[in-house]
């Protein structure tokens, strides 16, 4: 018989297809006697034991060897022993080499969808993927980052911290928690933390009480789409008052005709919103007046320098009416109590956002999504360690690439993290779970 396997001391006997399971028997190929492990004499037969292990697939069906294994004894001292097989995983039920191609993929695959190709149980799967991480987490590092974005993400019944490095648009770490007490020995830990040039995070203030003491040459920038987002918040508190005084039919045409409409930049309007717009100006001129103030807030933005954004907010502040729209009076209290991290966006070399991290946030979401039930800690690493998304080496042009050491002149290589925008590429074509 045609040898499939290609493994060493058995050779196939025989072949049959079961229940979409290819199954191979196969017999030892016994070269010679073997001695005792304990005294050294010859061991006799003693019986036989056939086991089934799982393989390689073979024409996409999983594959179950099924082995006479010879058992042996020595008559001097009692030993009993089974031989050996170099090529299986006793503990995995498998043979070593599809044990491999599992730890190759488990990361990029859903645990259900690489059961279903191998034919091991969704547990192996997990406990192969669970012994690599242990091992990828005491032996990956990746360079800290110049420029840093910090964010939260609710995953798996717990608030999570994600850190990234936005100068490369990679995956740089995940906390399990984003309280000061868990991050603050982090950040007092962490590699080249005086590496760290600019860090970029919301307005939660235990993120910035966390790393500041320990980031000596760091400066903070509050997310501009954070800020952004609180002025569409303020105006869809107007949106909900005027909504509230209508009966119910009133407030469905609202909600569906309105809120996508007040919610977008006048230069991304069709030709017929423009024309709801202006009809919104005649007919519900308080929601046009909120309209107008969320618009002048974002083109705070749009100013070139830190001079002019500042005096843009100061014309925008001094023209809220008094007693009226008290949401945005509350946003620009806000920017007060964070004035100079919100302003230090004009401070950068580079326009920093954290829009990058929110992205990775959104894929893990994903992955957990497809993976229904995933802990934790396969999360993170399926976030930390996509093998096909790490970016390894020098990253010229890129702020904070250092692809030479500074001490010997030679090249050396740097791992960043998995590359955000390959991620997201992945993920469109189901390549990662």
């Amino acid at each position: 018989m045609l040898d499939l396997l290609n493994l060493p001391g058995i050779r196939p006997v025989d072949l049959r297809s079961e229940e979409g399971v290819i199954v191979i028997v196969a017999e030892v190929i016994q070269a010679g006697q073997p001695a005792c492990p304990s005294c050294g004499k010859p061991l006799y037969r003693h019986g036989h034991r056939e086991i089934a292990f799982a393989d390689t697939p073979l024409q996409m069906q999983p594959v179950r060897l099924q082995i006479d294994r010879p058992r042996y004894r020595c008559e001097s001292c009692g030993t009993t022993l089974t031989l050996e097989l170099p090529f299986m995983d006793e503990r995995r039920r498998a043979t070593r080499r599809l044990v491999d191609a599992v730890r190759a993929r488990c990361l990029g695959m859903t645990f259900t969808g690489l059961a279903q190709q191998t034919g091991l149980a969704v547990s192996s799967i997990r406990n192969i993927a669970l012994d690599l991480i242990k091992e990828l987490e005491s032996t990956v590092r990746y360079e800290t980052p110049v420029i840093m974005g910090i964010d939260e993400v609710n995953l798996a019944k717990g608030c999570r911290c994600v850190i990234t490095n936005l100068a490369t648009k990679s995956v740089f770490d995940m906390l399990e928690k984003r309280t000061k007490a868990h991050l603050t020995p982090y950040f007092r830990n962490l590699p080249g933390r005086e590496k760290v040039e600019w860090v970029c995070t919301d307005m939660w203030r235990p993120f910035k009480e966390s790393f500041g003491p320990y980031f000596p040459n760091a400066r903070l920038v509050i997310d501009k789409f954070h800020v952004l987002k609180m002025a569409s918040e303020a105006l869809e508190a107007e949106r909900k008052k005027h909504q509230a005084t209508l009966d119910r039919n009133e407030r469905l045409k609202v909600k569906k005709s309105i809120r996508w409409l007040t919610l977008k930049r006048p230069a991304s309007l069709s030709g017929d919103e423009a024309l709801a717009l202006a009809a919104l100006r005649e007919y519900i001129p308080a929601l046009a007046e909120a309209y107008d103030f969320k618009e002048a807030f974002y083109a705070i933005y749009d100013e070139a320098s830190k001079a002019e954004a500042m005096r843009a907010f100061e014309a925008w502040e001094n023209s809220l009416p008094p007693g009226r729209l008290p949401a945005f009076h509350a946003l620009a209290r806000t920017v007060r109590n964070h004035y100079g991290d919100i302003f230090a966006y004009w401070d950068a070399p580079v326009p920093i956002t954290n829009g990058f991290t929110e992205c990775q946030n959104g894929l893990i979401k994903v992955a957990n999504r497809m993976g229904r039930g995933y802990s934790y800690e396969v999360i993170r690493a399926k976030t930390l360690y996509a093998k096909h998304a790490r970016w390894v080496g020098s990253a010229p042009g890129v702020p904070g690439a250092r692809p030479a050491d500074s001490t010997t002149g030679l090249q050396r290589q740097v791992e960043y993290g998995p590359h955000i925008p390959t991620l997201v590429e992945m993920t469109e074509e189901g390549e990662l779970g």
